[in-house]
């Protein structure tokens, strides 16, 4: 089933950006650092599914579907919400294809504005989109709203240490270094691949908790995904696909044994927060 909601902002940077890539987008989970990166995000997404049958799940900017699917195969009732169109027409066609159409509701319109009375999701998935809000209390205060007493929200956002060290080439000159702390102390932000004016916005790993805890969540755990990449492996292997079964198991072996060690978190290239909205 597929709703366009009258709670629609007009095409922005970031609209446009993903309308551009939807045909191509599910490409890049196929390289080994989204291989990794997807294991950790899942393994802390799926022991916090809801048992009830009747509970109903909110996939916050959810793009082609991936973990609506996902859920969905798990016997969860989720409602896909996204504003680009193109993402979500693949998202149906994949939805088809699955047969999931009696469990996922696609819907079309702005996350920091939706059509939802309050406390109506008792849990809500925000992953990969907090990186493109400017102001993020806009989106935390409405993900808070339609969230129910007592519902978890999980959430990632990327790390500002690790994009301001990525930022360093090998043998850095004056310029380097100054580009680098401008990212730091957040007076540059980054930029995504082939659209310059959609900025990247990051957090430290305090930053991100108290964010969380000013917007009325309660934050039972932070994880850390890709402290391997790309700070200690080359961008040469981790964007490659397919490649040698054992060394991705090495691989996340070692992402597993560092991403709930909260003295860890500062090496992660993205942090996945386990939140609560209270009960009282």
């Amino acid at each position: 089933m597929r709703l366009v909601s009258k709670h629609m902002k007009k095409t922005d940077g970031v609209e446009s950006y993903f309308n551009g890539k939807a045909k191509t987008y599910d490409n890049y989970f196929g390289l080994l650092y989204f291989q990794v990166h997807n294991q950790i995000t899942w393994r802390h997404i799926e022991p916090y599914l809801p048992t009830d049958p009747n509970a109903l799940i909110l996939d916050a900017c959810g793009g082609t579907g991936r973990w609506s699917i996902h859920m969905a195969r798990k016997g969860c009732r989720v409602v896909l919400l996204d504003i680009s169109e193109k993402m979500l027409e693949k998202a149906e066609k994949r939805i088809k294809r699955e047969s999931l159409q009696n469990r996922i509701i696609i819907k079309r319109e702005d996350i920091t504005k939706t059509s939802y009375p309050d406390e109506t999701f008792d849990m809500i998935l925000c992953e990969l989109a907090l990186l493109f809000f400017e102001n993020p209390d806009t989106l935390l205060k409405e993900l808070n709203r339609v969230l129910k007493r007592g519902g978890r929200l999980i959430i990632s956002a990327p790390n500002r240490y690790v994009q301001s060290l990525v930022a360093l080439p090998e043998k850095p000159n004056l310029s380097d270094m100054e580009n680098a702390l401008d990212i730091l102390l957040r007076k540059k932000y980054g930029t995504m691949p082939e659209n310059t004016k959609v900025k990247i916005y990051t957090w430290t790993p305090d930053e991100f908790r108290k964010m969380l805890e000013r917007n009325g969540f309660s934050v039972e755990k932070i994880v850390g995904k890709a402290t391997t990449m790309p700070l200690r492996i080359s961008k040469e292997l981790f964007t490659k696909k397919g490649g040698s079964k054992s060394l991705y198991n090495k691989i996340l072996h070692f992402e597993l044994a560092l991403c709930e060690k909260p003295d860890a978190l500062a090496l992660a290239d993205d942090l996945q927060a386990i939140a609560r909205k209270p009960l009282g």
